[in-house]
């Protein structure tokens, strides 16, 4: 999720330890390992702008990590997560890599969720051989900062291709509005590939319409998607400006679906929109509905713990830390380069968020899964694979 928040590159501020360290951070010839632990780093943010997003994923991570410690660790050693707030600012988490490569000298970093961040921190992680791996960065060039760098979430051209699939093929539509925020590059960026996919499959964009960021007021766009004879509306926003967009599409009596992606997924999202959004559409990393025996395990333990169901950052959050388990599991022995190796290798790794494989550009091959809104809930329509879209 999430290259939006790109803009969040002000100022640095204070770097929070999540677990006290030891003295020694970890050793010089391998790294990642102290006694009996192996050090994992986790570098999200938990206050600031996106806050809510770092909170999912460390919470979901750290189901993962008193899942694994609890039955032996990993290659008998216990994780020790160093955690560090990168505040939702990219000069901070340029700091927390800094620190997490050469003083806490971990094995393996993980983050950030926003790919701003996961930008200023990957370059550090890639000149220290330190294997970085993003549960949520969807920006295509984060995995381009170097080999040492990955991702486990899909990207946003698979993304917005996805949509344009489902919409013309699924849903049968032929005529599509876009209505985007143009001042972030989420928003317009899913807007391009959805306009891509859907017009080389013979649907027709009939308008267009972009709004200024802290708008509240869509009227005058609505109006024009009005007059424009579309059948659905694809709307790559967040969340909080899609509460607003539905009522205003609602008022104005229009009666078409809605479609949008993953920035929609809040438990804010029904309550603040009413029943504007029923049986419109998005796409998301996971449902909480689907029946798999592994996720309905994660959602019960994590519901159980946090007294919610867990959003698709949690879930990416807790695959993330066994995505690492499993590459170091395979590489043999806790060495840097041999993880790194070993991630770059991995096939059919199955997930709360979906099996995926690890591609050439280190990137994760894997479904995105079709939701539809139904009163409060989010229900699975179908899983759409890259092959789908390519």
């Amino acid at each position: 999720m999430r290259k939006a928040l790109i803009s969040l590159f002000v100022a640095a501020g204070l770097l929070v330890a999540f677990t006290a360290g030891c003295k020694d951070r970890g050793n010089e010839a391998g790294g990642g390992t102290t006694g009996e632990n192996v050090n994992l780093g986790l570098f999200v943010s938990t206050t600031g702008a996106i806050a809510t997003f770092g909170l999912d994923t460390k919470n979901g991570a750290e189901i993962a990590v008193a899942e694994i410690n609890e039955a032996g660790g990993i290659k008998g050693k216990k994780i020790n997560m160093v955690f560090y707030d990168t505040e939702s600012k990219a000069e901070s988490a340029g700091n927390a890599a800094t620190k997490l490569a050469t003083q806490d000298k971990v094995l393996v970093a993980m983050g950030a969720v926003a790919s701003g961040l996961s930008l200023a921190a990957a370059p550090v992680f890639q000149a220290n051989k330190i294997p970085m791996v993003s549960p949520s960065s969807t920006n295509p060039t984060v995995t381009e900062q170097g080999d040492y760098i990955f991702r486990i979430c899909y990207l946003d051209d698979f993304q917005g291709g996805a949509c344009a699939v489902f919409a013309y093929k699924d849903l049968g539509k032929r005529k599509a509005a876009i209505l985007a925020n143009r001042d972030d590059a989420y928003s317009t960026g899913l807007a391009n590939f959805f306009k891509s996919k859907f017009t080389a499959l013979g649907g027709q964009i009939v308008t267009e319409q972009t709004y200024a960021a802290n708008t509240s007021d869509f009227n005058t766009q609505v109006s024009n998607i009005k007059g424009s004879g579309a059948d659905i509306i694809f709307a790559p926003v967040y969340y909080t400006d899609m509460s607003l967009i539905a009522k205003q599409v609602k008022a104005q009596g229009i009666n078409v679906p809605m479609l949008g992606g993953d920035g929609w997924e809040s438990d804010k999202l029904v309550p603040e929109a009413g029943d504007a959004l029923e049986g419109s559409y998005f796409g998301n990393h996971y449902s909480q509905e689907d029946k798999a025996e592994n996720v309905q395990n994660f959602v019960k333990k994590y519901t159980d713990k946090h007294g919610k169901a867990p959003t698709s950052l949690a879930a990416l959050g807790y695959d993330v830390v066994y995505f690492v388990k499993q590459a170091i599991e395979q590489a043999g022995e806790f060495d840097r380069a041999k993880v790194r190796d070993a991630m770059a290798g991995i096939k059919d790794f199955k997930g709360v968020t979906g099996t995926f494989s690890i591609d050439s550009k280190r990137n994760a091959r894997k479904p995105i899964s079709m939701l539809q809104i139904k009163g409060a809930r989010f229900l699975p329509v179908r899983q759409i694979k890259p092959e789908e879209v390519e």
